[in-house]
């Protein structure tokens, strides 16, 4: 990582962000200084993984004794394997089935329209049914984990847009829960000292506040319950006003998964998404590439520095 190079001389593997190997491409721009290269949680197609993915392609027939090897859960295997590929011939995809337990999934939209009582298809609805239209994002969120604490022990991971989100939540549920369960938010904004919280068990229960940040960049230990808002702050270039903006969207179905699958890992686990079954099967498999949606000035001017083509 920037600031924080721990690498030792005769070391054989070496772990660094996609920053740190675009960086390196400036002073060692066939990376001879590795013949096997590994990008993990390829499916994020950042400006990063999607700029690496393209230059890798460029210096392979320079570079014929290099390795590369690509690996996500939910990644558009095919797609890539095309990109990969040599004259006809995609690149091989190997699937490795993973320990995962069972996840359960529970729909419970936030927006649920008034239900129908059986056999009384006129009945006027009750205060209770009233007051569930107008429930807001931090209801659903209350009402998922109540759901979820009456099944049985464990620790529950809720994911939510951004840091506002995730402080409304904690306070709301110190409100509706006992002094020792442990609500502890997780955003890039915490200090070291209180993102480490997170990581260390203990005897209570622990409810997790989290951006999308838990998806696939860490692995919160204990998480037997999922929450899933279905949202995630979404980086966007407005061609307009010339800025970038970050904007709340519905996630896709493949960050929706890698979310529900935070929840198998140590015993058969709950996810309680937080909109409609319809709504999940009308979204885009996989997440829009960052390139998509960004301005490409740095990406020209890198390409420009690495003398890569015509632009």
């Amino acid at each position: 990582m920037r600031f924080t190079d721990t690498l030792s001389d005769g070391a054989s593997v070496k772990l660094m962000t996609d920053g740190i190997l675009l960086a390196e491409t400036q002073t060692d721009p066939l990376l001879r200084a590795y013949d096997t290269i590994i990008i993990d949680e390829a499916h994020e197609r950042s400006l990063n993984i999607d700029f690496l993915l393209g230059y890798l392609k460029q210096i392979l027939p320079k570079r014929r004794d290099l390795k590369i090897i690509i690996t996500s859960a939910t990644i558009d295997a095919d797609r890539f394997a095309r990109h990969f590929a040599q004259g006809d011939k995609p690149a091989p995809v190997i699937e490795v089935s993973g320990r995962l337990y069972s996840v359960e999934v529970r729909y419970r939209p936030i927006d649920a329209g008034l239900v129908e009582m059986p056999g009384k298809p006129d009945a006027k609805p009750n205060a209770a049914q009233t007051a569930r239209e107008k429930r807001d994002l931090m209801d659903g969120v209350v009402d998922a984990v109540e759901e979820l604490s009456r099944i049985g022990s464990g620790d529950v991971l809720v994911f939510l847009p951004g840091e506002r989100e995730i402080r409304d939540a904690a306070e709301a549920l110190r409100k509706h829960h006992p002094p020792h369960v442990e609500i502890l938010p997780l955003f890039a904004r915490l200090s070291a000292q209180e993102q480490e919280r997170v990581f260390k068990t203990s005897n209570a229960r622990r409810i997790v506040l989290a951006t999308n940040v838990a998806e696939t960049s860490l692995t919160v230990p204990g998480i037997r319950y999922v929450v899933d808002a279905g949202l995630a702050r979404v980086k966007r270039y407005s061609y307009r006003n010339k800025v970038e903006q970050l904007q709340i969207e519905p996630i896709a179905q493949s960050a929706a998964n890698q979310r529900a699958g935070r929840c198998g890992r140590v015993a058969n686990g709950v996810c309680v998404r937080l909109y409609e079954e319809l709504d999940y099967n009308q979204r885009p498999k996989f997440t829009e590439p960052e390139i998509l949606r960004s301005s490409l000035a740095a990406v020209i001017l890198r390409m420009k520095s690495l003398k890569l083509t015509a632009i």
